[in-house]
């Protein structure tokens, strides 16, 4: 009996210590603990899950800011200028609140005095600070963008241009603004459908910068059919989308966002200095619009609304989604990197997100519903996922490669870093090995490239081969003939 006994206890204790090994393992995967799960799309545009890239670092209102501060009443947009100060623009109350990444208060522009008169906002929506440390403001039912110097002071305003083309009933209304490092300021104005309102150093109206190609589906081709003259002559003039969010990025190019009713376009366009779409989508599977499959009815139903936009080091942006509260990450290929955030009350999640921000490394989300800011931080996968596309983007190979490999350890389902190990293969010469990573990376592109390279070098180690032994075959062939022909000619003799 005691033998029974002991070996009974052993096998609990076995089955105990394979239960503690496996929680062992499973817990540093779920360590980050969040409410949203982390995903990308495969190749086929099949989601993939992946672990978690940012974690919920902190939440905060106005009072945490400064208790004497009245609560966010339908913020509109934060910005966080070169110099490292925090700005949200708080449209129900009419004001700019400016605080530091301490998250002490700095200060509250509630107006501003021009020609001794003083202004207020009215219903403001968007803001930017240049390196000049000037004040853009998108003051919109007051129909102007006021330009204020760091201190608050006025300095000069954009108004309603006096251009040809215009309505007469024309309304300049503001939501948001940016300003490139030749002075060029870049509105985007609500009803005006023909692009962003293009103004020059001194303030004159230009034109319009950017289209938005309008593509009709079949159903709606399929109406057409049924539609009278006058409907037909009408729909002419339905342009369905109108600019949402604006960027700069280190060239000077502008990222720009609008609403795709279908999603099956991209929402997301990359402006150079003519305003052409310049932006890159190297998988036609998957474009650069949120979710690609999503639910028709119901709650959290249609394809994504991407608000807003940032651009990121290393050729990154980052875009937000009004439908599920979610923002993506893509590379400058328009590879998705991962998806952080979601709907709902918990830490880390929104109700109505609007506008989207980088704040060093961490990402932060302004959502209009709490009057709060949420603050996200990387994880380690995170983490090696933006090392990784900055390494690569400014041309280290070699650290970019070390990180790729890492990445591989922490989710092998990650394409991308097959890819970038394959690529860098590919570079080195090592194009066996890169067809290998590459085709685990999906990357047909170089993928090809990798295998007419390597059929090349097969065929350049075998022909030599083939040559050698085939001349020599024939070689010996016709030293055959010619033995056999001497031999007949002596045996006549």
């Amino acid at each position: 009996m005691p033998n029974k006994k002991t070996s009974l206890l052993k096998r609990v204790g076995a089955v105990a210590l394979a239960i503690a090994l496996t929680v062992g393992v499973v817990m540093p995967v779920l360590a980050d603990n969040t409410p949203f799960q982390g995903y990308t799309y495969n190749h086929w545009s099949a989601l993939v899950p992946s672990p978690v890239a940012y974690i919920p670092l902190r939440s905060f209102t106005a009072a945490d800011i400064d208790p004497s501060l009245v609560a966010f009443i339908d913020a509109a947009d934060i910005h966080v200028c070169p110099y490292g100060y925090i700005l949200v623009v708080d449209t129900g109350n009419n004001r700019i609140v400016i605080f530091d990444q301490r998250l002490q208060l700095y200060r509250v522009i509630y107006g501003f005095y021009q020609d001794g008169q003083w202004q207020t906002f009215d219903r403001p929506n968007g803001v930017f600070v240049t390196r000049h440390r000037e004040l853009f403001i998108a003051d919109t039912f007051n129909e102007r963008v006021p330009i204020l110097d760091w201190a608050g002071s006025f300095i000069r305003q954009l108004e309603t241009p006096q251009a040809e083309g215009l309505a007469d009933d024309f309304a300049f209304l503001p939501v948001s603004i940016v300003v490139d490092r030749g002075g060029r300021t870049y509105v985007i104005v609500q009803r005006v459908f023909e692009g962003i309102m293009n103004f020059d150093l001194h303030g004159n109206f230009v034109g319009y910068f950017g289209t938005i190609e309008v593509q009709r589906q079949w159903i709606e081709i399929f109406w057409r059919f049924f539609m009278t003259e006058t409907q037909i002559e009408r729909q002419h003039r339905f342009i369905p989308t109108e600019f949402q969010g604006m960027a700069l990025d280190e060239y000077n190019f502008i990222f720009t966002t609008n609403l795709e009713p279908w999603g099956s376009n991209n929402q997301v366009m990359r402006l150079n200095p003519r305003g052409e779409d310049v932006l890159l989508n190297i998988n036609e599977n998957v474009t650069v619009s949120g979710d690609q499959r999503f639910r028709t009815f119901g709650s959290l139903a249609g394809p994504s609304q991407l608000i807003d936009i940032i651009a990121r080091p290393g050729g990154m942006i980052s875009a937000l989604d009004r439908t599920r509260g979610r923002v993506y990450t893509y590379d400058s290929e328009g590879n998705l990197l991962y998806v952080i955030s979601g709907w709902g009350h918990m830490e880390g999640m929104t109700r109505r997100p609007v506008a989207l921000e980088m704040l060093g490394d961490d990402i932060i989300i302004l959502d209009a519903h709490h009057g709060r800011i949420v603050q996200f931080t990387p994880t380690e996968y995170g983490a090696l996922i933006n090392e990784a596309i900055y390494l690569r983007y400014t041309g280290d190979e070699i650290g970019a490669v070390y990180a790729w490999r890492r990445l591989v350890a922490l989710d092998e389902n990650f394409q991308l870093a097959w890819a970038g190990i394959g690529r860098s293969m590919l570079a080195e010469g090592n194009n066996a090995a890169a067809i290998y990573y590459l085709r685990r990376g999906m990357d047909m592109v170089h993928f090809s490239i990798a295998f007419r390279r390597h059929r090349l070098e097969v065929m350049q180690g075998i022909l030599p081969t083939v040559f050698n032994v085939g001349t020599g075959l024939i070689g010996l062939l016709l030293v055959y003939k010619i033995t056999k022909a001497v031999r007949r000619r002596l045996a006549d003799a």
